[in-house]
Parts: C-alpha cells; structure tokens; sequence
C-alpha cells in the first residue's frame, strides 16, 4: 500500500518542482532572454531610446507607452495590499468608517484617506520629474546620457535581484518598513482628522518607504521622463492602487465581513503567488541588467 500511494501521489506542476532557486534560475534566464530580443527589435536606437523609450516621449499623449505606465503603476499599487507595507492599511480602515454611521459621512471619511494617501507620492512624482529634468539638461552628449541610463537601471535591476534572492532565502535584506513608527493619531472623537493622519502614515510613510523592486523600477520610470505633471500621474496612480482595495475591504468589514476571514484570505493568497510575484521581479532585475548594464553599457564603451 505504501508504494501504491507512492506511486499515485500528484508529481505536481513543472513550475513547484523546480524549488525556488529553479524558478530564480527560470526568471533570470526570461528576464535576459527578453532583454536580448528587445536590443534586436531596436529598443535602444534612436537618441531618445537609450532609456528604453522612456525619455522624452513617455509624457507625450501620442505614445501609448504613457497609458500603459500610468495602468501599470496603479496595478503594482494595489499588489502593496498583501505585503507589509500595504497590509496594515485594510485594518486601518474599520477603524475609520466605523467611526460613523451615515453613508455620506463614510463616504467623506474614505475620501480624506485615500487623497491623503496619494498625494503624497503625487509630490514625490513632481519632484522627481523636475530632478529628472534637470540631471538630463546636464547631460548634454550622447555618452553622458547612455551613462546615466547605464548606472540608473543597472542599479534598479540589482536591487531587484537583491529583492528576489531575499525572497529565495540566499541573502538578508534589513526591512525599511521596520524603522518606521506609528505617529500620535487622534482619538476616536476626531475621525476626520484620524482619517488625514492615517492616509499620510500610508502615503508618505509605508508608500514612499516600500521596499518592493517594482516600486523602485518605476521611480527610475518617472525620473527618466523628467516631466512633473507625468510623473505626479504615475506616482498618484500607483497611490490610489495602494488604498482604494483597502478601502473597499475595510467597507466589507465594517459590514459585517469577520477579519480573521480576511486575513486568512490575504495570507493564503500571498502564499499561492509568492512564486510567481518573485519570478516576475528576477525577470524584471534580469532584463534592466543585461539590457543597459550588458548591452548598452558595450555600445558606451565602444563608442
């Protein structure tokens, strides 16, 4: 009977039995992989293009690269939901609602946290924009620019890879969320202003301090732009990604919905597409690295 069961038990999918280091393996090699078929589409030609096609054209209304980043952007908001830095926030918010009663008043309540919470990043994206800008206007010659598309990406794509090994278990990365401290919030008799603090703790400080890659990738996005109004966008989006789920789930909450029901869920859905979170960031840190820290950083040298 032993080898019976033995014998019936489900291998399971390619993609389990390859552990974790196989699937860091398999995303690495993608990441590349893709990195190369983009240099030989023309992904890096043209004057603009040393930074993928990010500069110069990636505010421009015309370029539907805009719109994909701006989607993008509230899409990796809204994964913040089941990691540390996002998750506090789906409990923040019976705290909030359930502070009143009537519908309007919630409503006001729910506004206040998610502006709160966006804004802030909004201003991170303005300010980005203008230093991206600037840094640009001093890079006057081609080699300067490639240069600085070669040391910003490559960056981002290490510490991208640093981010999935951690994951992998192989190294240990400190936590930026740890040092983070909850600030004096006002009573329950305040709820607007309670409402104010929270969303800005979600904002300015779990929302700018994240250490998730995809976060720092399109923070490169957005200073590669150099343009404040197109990165506030971004930015803003990518803000409201990160609180508007909550928003919803804490309503469901104060509804009725039992926490310890939602935190199962949440716990057990980060659980199932860890793995596949992790792949995408390897492949991510993968193709910034070999496209401007390999490919583009050979035509720097060759000049």
């Amino acid at each position: 009977m032993h080898y019976m069961s033995t014998i019936t038990q489900p291998a399971g999918s390619l993609w389990t039995r390859a552990g974790q280091k196989g699937q860091f393996l398999f995303a690495l090699a993608v990441g590349a992989a893709l990195a190369l078929i983009s240099w030989q589409v023309g992904l890096l030609d043209g004057s603009t293009d040393i930074f993928g096609g990010v500069s110069g054209e990636a505010a421009s209304a015309n370029n539907p690269g805009a719109f994909v980043a701006i989607g993008a952007a509230f899409i990796i908001g809204a994964t913040m939901i089941v990691l540390p830095c996002g998750f506090p926030s789906v409990f923040a918010m019976p705290s909030i609602l359930g502070s009143r009663k009537g519908l309007s008043q919630r409503t006001m309540l729910g506004l206040i946290f998610v502006a709160a919470s966006a804004l802030p990043l909004a201003a991170l994206g303005v300010g980005l924009g203008f230093a991206g800008d600037a840094i640009l206007g001093l890079l006057d010659t081609m080699s300067a620019r490639m240069g600085f598309a070669v040391v910003l990406y490559s960056i981002l794509g290490i510490v991208a890879i640093g981010y999935a090994l951690s994951e992998v278990g192989l190294i240990h990365l400190p936590s930026l969320t740890s040092r983070l401290r909850s600030p004096n919030m006002p009573n329950q008799d305040k709820p607007y202003r309670r409402s104010l603090v929270l969303g800005s703790t979600m904002g300015a400080g779990m929302g700018m301090g994240c250490p998730m890659p995809t976060y720092y990738i399109l923070l490169g996005w957005v200073a590669a732009a150099a343009n404040p109004v197109y990165g506030a966008i971004v930015l803003g989006a990518y803000g409201l990604g990160r609180v508007l789920p909550a928003v919803g789930i804490g309503a469901l909450i104060v509804g009725g919905m039992e926490r310890r029901t939602v935190s199962r869920g949440m716990i057990s859905f980060r659980e199932k597409t860890s793995g596949i979170t992790n792949g995408f960031v390897a492949a991510a840190g993968s193709y910034l690295i070999v496209l401007f820290g390999g490919v583009l950083l050979y035509r720097l040298v060759t000049l």
